[in-house]
């Protein structure tokens, strides 16, 4: 049964505190307004355009919980502090409702305070019931999603909008549940909602959130702008917690990866499969990454499919004179000549994009130390190519490193005119490296990177592993 519990309403009609309201009542009809809705059992069903919910009252502070389920890649929102009953949705703030798998309908994802804290994450799917909690307390906005806090925004005074946006802030207003798209239905089995006090006290926003990294991170969420650390690890004792709160003071999500191959910590389908099922709940990005030449060899693509992505670097591979080299490291690394050691790369990095089925090439254009200084003099235009030629022809998108600063800006300019998708990316070497993607916003702003330009990861139907399969053998 439907239930819509409404105490303290701040504005006529008005309820008292702790009343409760059923889908079978008439008094229902007091307090909210239905548009092109029907039933469905026990649920109320938005299966047109624009049908929507509304309340009849206005309200400041609030805790609002919902229980949805959205059936054949329906999407909505719910708007919030929007006026006159939703004449102007451009006021007030905008939850997203979308539950599409990724590459399908809209990028922003369930939970996504729109256009301010943007979430790019699947964190609920179609023809299955998700809890939606939005809590407004002062100048403090909180969206959970199956018990999970995908989206926290404290408002600052005076906040910076771009032009079109200057409303979206916190004021008073009317709520609306809204179905956006003309594809299946929204069901919605339950309403809750509980008006808080006027006169909550406001927070203070963290420094990182309003210092010059932070507005221009503002400024991309507003454009719509897929910000996605795309190379999280857990290392140093980071928890999937920790990481989280970073990405929502800095206005970006995270995909988080184990390292996966000979001799790292996962090595086998059960370890890969179990990693996974203990991500799955999380509100990030469930990466892979494939580690040395040898990983081919390790997981089946049964396991592998059920990462969003997969990604590997040409960091780990075997020389002319059989040696194994790891480029990171001095004494596992050897260049007897560094215009012979560059061709070799460039080979490897070629057979790794052209065998191996993964979807993003990180820490690209990494020299070991030996040689690091010279990176502008060996990376030649033929060399940068011949790389990016590769990226284009297996559809492989190309990180641009925030921990190393690579590729070069004159690399990623190279790259955007090929066409080439980009990542954003840290690789944290442990817990106190997780920056704020600064080299990312030089490269986006100096190359004209557009959100367009950004990578997606795969629908599910769609991974390369099972339509390109694994090769015979290692690449290098």
């Amino acid at each position: 049964m439907l239930m819509m519990l409404v105490g303290l309403a701040t504005c006529s009609p008005v309820l008292r505190e702790g009343t409760v309201t059923t889908l079978d009542s008439q008094v229902i009809e007091k307090y909210w307004n239905f548009e092109g809705t029907g039933f469905t059992g026990t649920a109320v069903a938005l299966d047109k355009v624009n049908s929507k919910i509304t309340s009849k009252f206005s309200v400041r502070n609030f805790v609002l919980n919902m229980r949805i389920k959205t059936i054949a890649g329906a999407e909505g929102f719910v708007l919030f502090h929007t006026p006159a009953q939703g004449t102007n949705i451009m006021q007030g703030y905008k939850v997203v409702i979308n539950n599409n798998d990724y590459r399908k309908g809209s990028p922003q994802k369930t939970g996504s305070l729109s256009l301010i804290r943007n979430n790019f994450v699947r964190t609920a799917s179609d023809d299955n019931w998700f809890d939606l909690q939005v809590i407004v307390r002062s100048n403090l906005i909180k969206v959970t999603v199956n018990n999970k806090l995908v989206t926290e925004y404290i408002e600052p005074l005076n906040p910076k909008r771009i032009p079109g946006l200057e409303k979206v802030i916190l004021s008073e207003g009317f709520i609306i549940l809204q179905k956006s798209n003309n594809n299946g239905s929204i069901q919605v089995q339950e309403i809750k909602i509980e008006p808080l006090s006027a006169d909550l006290l406001r927070e203070t926003p963290d420094p990182l959130s309003i210092d010059e990294t932070g507005e221009a991170l503002n400024r991309l969420n507003q454009l719509g702008f897929p910000v996605i650390d795309y190379h999280g690890h857990l290392k140093g004792g980071l928890t999937v917690e920790q990481v989280c709160a970073h990405g929502r003071i800095s206005g970006y999500n995270y995909g988080i990866s184990p390292n996966c191959g000979l001799n790292f910590p996962v090595t086998n389908d059960s370890s890969l499969v179990a990693y996974f099922a203990g991500m799955e709940a999380e509100p990030v990005f469930k990466a892979m990454q494939c580690e040395g030449r040898e990983w081919v060899t390790l997981f089946s693509p049964s396991a592998i499919s059920k990462f969003d992505y997969i990604f590997t670097d040409a960091m780990t591979w075997t020389d002319h004179k059989g040696r194994r080299m790891r480029l990171w490291m001095s004494g596992e690394t050897f260049v007897d000549e560094e215009q012979q050691f560059m061709e070799m790369l460039v080979g490897k990095i070629e057979a790794v994009l052209y065998n191996e089925p993964v979807d993003v090439h990180v820490n690209p254009t990494y020299l070991p130390a030996a040689i690091a200084a010279e990176y502008d003099r060996l990376w030649t235009p033929e060399r940068m190519d011949r790389v990016i030629k590769a990226l284009k022809e297996n559809d492989v998108a190309l990180e641009i490193n925030a921990r190393f600063k690579i590729p070069s800006i004159v690399f990623i300019k190279r790259a955007k005119a090929a066409g080439i998708k980009f990542t954003l990316g840290t690789n944290n070497a442990d817990n106190t490296d997780l920056n704020r993607l600064e080299y990312c916003l030089k490269a986006i702003g100096e190359a004209g990177i557009k959100p367009e330009d950004i990578f997606l990861p795969r629908p599910s139907g769609d991974k390369k592993v099972l339509k390109k399969g694994l090769p015979s053998k290692i690449t290098g």
